[in-house]
């Protein structure tokens, strides 16, 4: 095969891995039996096939996670694909690049090299998502914070629970306060009391934080107990709770930094030693 051809296989090869990669992040609209928690009928084929195998490999993530940053499992799995191909076509096609300039490196070499970064590559999404995930729920339990003392203060001006519990939720615009609108009105919907909503949110969201309110508000409405002091705590122990997570968060952070400072301090000894070293070794 001629060197125009592998070129044009190459290309070809990295044209598909960057086309999946992009719609992998592409937006979608989600599918009522996403939302439903069903398995739609029909979503055979090859790639729903794969979808159910890499499920069933424990390659996809948590649906508790994906739910949360708002990601189905099959733009997972192709942003994981895309990225398996993406780390491994890169190596080969900078070799290739090289060899056109006669500098290209040991066929092993480029062999390990593709390896560990496709392995890489594999692995990102993951750990992107963690991150995201993180930083999603952090963000909610700063809301849910909000959300507590605003509850309180309709309890404060005589409200009663249920409408102590739905009114603060419509003042908010973002996601965060969505949702909890969201839930307390499907439960309603379903002839049951609003705070057996967060229940059912908890567990979608994965913030435990969103059960304690339930059974909060919960007994203000079975029992008339005052709950005014008990939601300004909760709220106050969101708050300390976030800001000891940002000051772990920083610290690590921190600690982070010393690894490329010290790199970066041999790098420039190396680089003032290499002349005195290069004359000591070639004369």
């Amino acid at each position: 095969m001629s060197t125009e051809a592998v070129l044009i296989v190459l290309a070809i090869a990295a044209a598909i891995g960057v086309t999946l990669i992009v719609a992998a992040f592409a937006p979608t609209r989600p599918r009522l039996a996403d939302v439903l928690h069903e398995a739609p009928r029909g979503s055979g084929g090859l790639f729903g096939a794969v979808v159910v195998r890499a499920d069933r490999l424990k390659l996809t993530a948590k649906p508790v996670d994906l739910a949360l940053v708002g990601q189905s499992r099959e733009s997972f799995v192709v942003q994981r694909i895309g990225f398996l191909l993406g780390g491994a076509l890169w190596i080969p096609v900078l070799t290739t690049v090289l060899a056109l300039i006669g500098a290209a490196p040991p066929i092993g070499l480029t062999g390990a090299a593709s390896v560990g970064c496709a392995v890489v590559g594999w692995q990102l999404p993951v750990v992107m998502l963690k991150s995201e995930v993180k930083r999603t729920r952090a963000a909610f339990a700063g809301a849910l914070a909000a959300y507590c003392r605003l509850v309180a203060l309709g309890r404060l001006g005589d409200r009663g629970p249920v409408e102590a519990l739905r009114y603060p939720a419509t003042l908010g615009t973002g996601w965060a306060f969505r949702l909890i609108k969201q839930a307390i009105d499907e439960a309603v919907l379903r002839g049951r009391m609003p705070w057996a909503g967060f229940a059912e949110l908890a567990e979608e969201t994965g913030v435990r934080e969103l059960k304690d309110i339930g059974h909060i508000i919960a007994s203000a409405g079975q029992d008339g107990a005052s709950i005014v002091d008990t939601l300004r705590a909760k709220a106050a122990a969101l708050d300390e709770k976030q800001l000891a997570d940002r000051k772990t968060g920083s610290s690590v952070r921190s600690d982070r930094m010393d690894m490329p400072i010290a790199l970066l301090g041999l790098a420039f000894i190396a680089f003032l030693a290499f002349p005195g070293l290069y004359l000591m070794l070639h004369t």
